[in-house]
């Protein structure tokens, strides 16, 4: 008897991020896991991480990266000598071009249509897909909140667009914190089934907590936005010392343009308990498993993460611009289960800062929520019994 030959079906996965990177780390994490049942390939349209593992198991497509100020209306290019309509022709090109040679079985498009900055962009690889394979499945995989409570004024329309393209919705939360109706309205209209994964988190290292001086670590993950959150508690370092015994270590943004200047105001201090890094992805993670507390932004995977690993968390509530209260909910939401204390834009002075993590350092608790993180492998299944021509030969 000859042996089975498993063939695998082949996914697309579109991933764009404009602000942050939490789209990234999401999409990659899942394409990884997926890869040990699918060939997967990794449509990238957001700019590129740096010190970030990409998987040997995944295709990776970097198309020409678009970004956008937080106040701004406009797309950015990220290599300033394209237009940003030129970026969207060599952009159309080159996803033409990866769909006649993958033709997959799946489309998945991370957080589309749920945000629709990239609406031409995406539905015009949709319809690619169907030419070059009219049996393929759609699927959106999306975060656990979209961007405001209760849902926006496109939710009619998107449902809509989910109607029309998609065969299934992968919801990366745990529906009993807050199911795709905390902040979608029209849940009732989707006709496609809708399926709450549970949280997609990376692996954690396990690792003893040192005896030495509490661990405060600190980062604003893509640094685009929140940098005033570095610069305070640098600022504040030496009052805390003065309080209380603690290392410091802080992570810049994946994409901040002013590393240099932070590290000579790291310096200045000449404090031996401070350090700061430049954005790792890897290095991140292990002195998040031996941090006592964790200071970041509300994004997905900061918090996430930082509960995965029982931390302790103080999350800076900054505002944001426009209409976007997404990581003001996580945030709001976690605290209510007592996973999280908030830190406030009008905390960042010196010696309210300073209170605020003494008190903390000096009443570390763990969190005790439980959550399911079984987001890769509850998703793995899902697509598997979505490609109902998955086969052995």
């Amino acid at each position: 008897m000859g042996s089975k030959i498993y063939i695998k079906p082949k996914i697309i996965l579109h991933c764009q991020y404009v602000y942050g990177i939490g789209h990234f780390v999401r999409a990659l994490e899942l394409a990884s896991g997926l890869s040990k049942y699918f060939e997967v390939y990794i449509i990238n349209g957001g700019e590129s991480v740096p010190n970030f593992d990409l998987p040997e198991t995944v295709k990776y497509i970097q198309l020409p990266a678009i970004y956008k100020e937080e106040n701004s209306d406009f797309l950015l290019s990220v290599d300033s000598s394209f237009t940003i309509e030129e970026c969207f022709i060599l952009r159309k090109n080159i996803i033409q071009e990866t769909v006649l040679n993958v033709i997959p079985d799946i489309l998945i498009t991370e957080h589309f249509p749920f945000g629709l900055l990239f609406e031409n962009e995406v539905i015009e690889l949709i319809k690619e897909v169907k030419k070059s394979n009219p049996l393929s499945k759609v699927v959106s995989s999306v975060r656990d909140i979209i961007e405001s409570n209760g849902g926006g004024e496109k939710d009619e329309y998107i449902s809509e667009l989910i109607n029309k393209w998609y065969d299934l919705i992968l919801v990366h939360g745990d529906e009993r914190m807050a199911d795709l109706t905390f902040s979608f309205s029209k849940v009732a209209k989707v006709a496609v089934p809708i399926f709450h994964t549970g949280y997609i988190v990376r692996q954690i290292p396990n690792k003893e907590i040192s005896a030495d001086y509490p661990l405060v670590l600190v980062s604003v993950a893509a640094g685009r936005l929140g940098n005033e959150l570095l610069d305070a508690i640098i600022d504040s370092h030496l009052l805390i010392k003065e309080k209380i015994k603690h290392k410091l270590v802080l992570f810049s943004g994946a994409f901040q343009k002013d590393f240099s200047s932070l590290k000579e105001k790291v310096y200045s201090i000449a404090s031996l308990d401070i350090n700061i890094h430049c954005f790792d992805g890897n290095e991140y993670l292990k002195y998040l498993s031996t941090a006592s507390l964790v200071i970041s932004l509300g994004g997905y995977n900061s918090i996430i993460e930082s509960i995965a690993a029982k931390k302790t968390m103080l999350v800076y509530q900054r505002g944001f611009s426009g209409v976007n209260k997404e990581q003001d909910l996580r945030i709001t939401l976690f605290e209510k289960y007592g996973s999280l204390s908030i830190l406030k834009p009008e905390d960042l002075d010196k010696e309210s800062l300073s209170n605020i993590i003494v008190s903390m350092i000096e009443d570390i608790k763990s969190t005790k929520i439980v959550l399911n993180f079984d987001g890769v492998k509850n998703s793995i299944n899902a697509l598997l019994k979505l490609n109902n021509d998955y086969k052995s030969i």
